[in-house]
């Protein structure tokens, strides 16, 4: 389980590269306040809890993780698609059509990716729990 986690993590990590890199291309700056947010919570907290996964404290990196990518696809759903703003998919700048397109798929897989390792965050959890249970 800690193999499919930190793979998850690795894959976030390059999708919100990607998804960065759309951004400065396009010119789509967040506010200070988001800006903690994403840097705090969907960077800092999944690498921080895989990091953590690897030593005695394994339950809490995992729940850092499942807790961080929740919060991560809250955010991400709630600006990409719900919120009208230069960050919504559908009110991007004008730019680079690539740019755009880069942009947009990068969001829905970031998306994904924050979904699938959420649940498999929970999953862990709930799989430590009970061998804990039936151990004592």
């Amino acid at each position: 389980m800690k193999i499919a986690i930190t793979t998850l993590v690795i894959i976030h990590l390059i999708a919100i590269l990607w998804h960065g890199d759309a951004h400065t291309t396009l010119a789509i700056e967040l506010p200070v306040l988001k800006n903690i947010f994403v840097y705090g919570v969907i960077v800092a907290g999944p690498i921080v809890g895989t990091t953590l996964i690897w030593t005695r404290f394994s339950a809490l990196g995992t729940c850092l993780i499942a807790v961080s990518m929740v919060g991560a696809l809250m955010f991400g759903v709630y600006h990409h698609y719900v919120l009208v703003s230069p960050d919504n998919i559908a009110h991007l700048p004008n730019g680079a059509v690539n740019a755009q397109t880069q942009f947009i798929d990068s969001a829905a897989v970031i998306a994904i990716i924050e979904l699938v390792s959420a649940l498999v965050g929970f999953f862990a959890l709930g799989q430590t729990r009970a061998t804990k249970e039936r151990l004592g």
